[in-house]
């Protein structure tokens, strides 16, 4: 037993130490970070004189809310720190400990009960469940391949141990070795996977949409051909020529108005532009700097959509939305606010004013 809590506890530090050291100036890799001491405390919660055990308590309390935390700022351009998720993350990692501070769980019930632990517990569910939908909902649109492969795999490995660290805390089942089992076998893959010198897993510092570090190529990159940044004043003078007429093709399709196309997906514009869908996302990702998909069909359609609301003040917002190619109002609006920062009917309102 004190062996695999030992190895175990050695793959966290040999994690802390790797990540913090690369990369500890992303914010992503400080919640990582805050993921492994949590985990630790999980990992070494049956090893601590009674006394001080209400440490390791409240650090375990914090892990499925960091999780949720780590997959909005890996996954998503746009964290969503202001939603009903982030209240829910927010309460099950704060409700448990200040509760535990005020009254023994075992000695209270009904109101108590239910707002300082039950609630907090189904909360944490909800949370969990939400950063892995979270992981598959921004698999698809991520244009960089390597960590689109590559983070998900880790995230999935990374969110089965959350997961079953909250089901066996909830319902009492971690025993010393459950504990080992579950962050010895974590520890080892994402280890395994850092000393390989995997590239762009989770926290890749990325530069114009690439995820590069320093003297490593990642194994997706050297099979999978990929297309020259601009910049590289040493490419082949065919490569040019090949990414040249892509540019061309792929300008042409979107000056067509391809961009407005209901639903419309990578496959799709692969396929309007006759390419593999690799080449299609290595195109818009490292010629043009997109790092999602959908960012780069926003921008065009929020670009085309202001310039509407400017010429016509006779045109209802709703139309514009359909005629861009937004689906609902509600999801032009958020976009449309995303970007220019402020809605559509505030940006119309603000020209109008500016003109007169």
């Amino acid at each position: 037993m004190e062996f695999l809590t030992g190895f175990a506890l050695a793959c966290l530090l040999l994690i802390f130490v790797l990540i913090g050291r690369d990369f500890g100036r992303l914010a992503v890799t400080k919640i990582f970070l805050a993921l492994l001491v949590a985990a630790g405390g999980f990992l070494l919660h049956p090893l601590v004189p009674r006394n001080y055990q209400w440490i390791t308590i409240d650090l375990q309390v914090l892990v499925p809310a960091l999780f949720w935390l780590l997959c909005q700022f890996a996954f998503t351009d746009r964290p969503k720190l202001k939603s009903v998720w982030a209240v829910c993350a927010l309460y099950s990692a704060t409700a448990p400990s200040i509760a535990r501070a005020i009254w023994h769980r075992d000695s209270v019930g009904g109101v108590i009960q239910f707002f300082g632990w039950t609630l907090g517990e189904s909360f944490e569910y909800l949370i969990l469940l939400n950063a892995l939908w979270v992981i598959v909902s921004n698999w698809s649109g991520d244009l960089v391949e390597s960590r689109r492969k590559l983070r998900v795999a880790m995230l999935v490995i990374v969110g089965f141990a959350v997961s079953s660290a909250v089901i066996s805390l909830n319902f009492r089942l971690a025993g010393e070795y459950t504990r080992a089992i579950i962050v010895s076998i974590t520890g080892f893959v994402v280890a395994f996977f850092l000393l390989r010198g995997r590239v762009g897993v989770l926290y890749g510092d990325l530069t114009n949409g690439r995820v590069a570090l320093p003297n490593q190529v990642s194994e997706t990159e050297q099979k999978e051909p990929a297309v020259p940044m601009r910049s590289d004043a040493l490419i082949k003078l065919d490569e040019i020529v090949v990414l040249k007429e892509e540019e061309i093709r792929l300008k042409a399709a979107m000056e067509e108005g391809f961009y407005k196309t209901e639903n419309l997906t990578l496959k799709l514009l692969a396929k309007k532009i006759d390419l593999p869908e690799y080449r299609a996302r290595n195109l818009i990702n490292q010629t043009l700097g997109y790092r999602n998909f959908n960012d780069y069909i926003n921008q065009l359609r929020i670009g085309d959509a202001a310039q509407c609301l400017l010429d016509d003040h006779s045109v209802p917002i709703l139309n514009i939305s359909l005629d861009v190619g937004y689906r609902s109002i509600s999801s032009f609006n958020r976009a449309f606010k995303d970007i220019k920062g402020v809605s559509p009917t505030l940006y119309r309102q603000q020209a109008t004013e500016k003109v007169t």
